[in-house]
């Protein structure tokens, strides 16, 4: 009886891994983006009446569990039409994998939203906090 109780314990622990690895490497940005679009409505409807001063702004650096994320931002005709994440970790390979593949999506859910609020993606919301206190940041000198 306690073997199969292991065996369950442990079949179900390698499915939770392998969904782990799924969600974080071949989750598709494109769908993830999709789905933060439909679901931040009142935020993007807000974010559309806000004119930013055109230029280009850097946050701050965020310090967050991993390090530290500082993002740029350009403006033009009062709207965000570029959002770059100069600074990140990348000294361990779990957070470059990370950041590789959340932070491309952060950066067009930005400006697709026209604001700091959108959702995160699962697996990497600790660089989602970093991201955003920056691009806060950034958004506040704009505007």
């Amino acid at each position: 009886m306690k073997k199969i109780i292991t065996l369950m314990i442990a079949t179900i622990t390698l499915l939770a891994m392998v969904l782990d690895v799924f969600f974080l490497f071949f989750y598709t940005p494109q769908k993830t983006t999709a789905a933060t679009a439909s679901t931040a409505t009142p935020a993007h409807t807000v974010a559309t009446t806000t004119t930013y001063k055109d230029g280009m702004y850097l946050g701050t650096d965020a310090s967050y569990q991993y390090g530290a994320i500082q993002v740029q931002i350009t403006v033009a005709n009062g709207k965000i039409t570029q959002v770059k994440t100069v600074k990140y970790p990348t000294d361990s390979h779990h957070t470059a994998a990370i950041n590789a593949q959340a932070l491309p999506v952060y950066e067009k859910a930005a400006v697709s939203a026209q604001s700091a609020h959108f959702s995160n993606i699962s697996g990497a919301t600790e660089t989602w906090h970093g991201f955003q206190a920056s691009l806060k940041n950034a958004l506040s000198q704009a505007g």
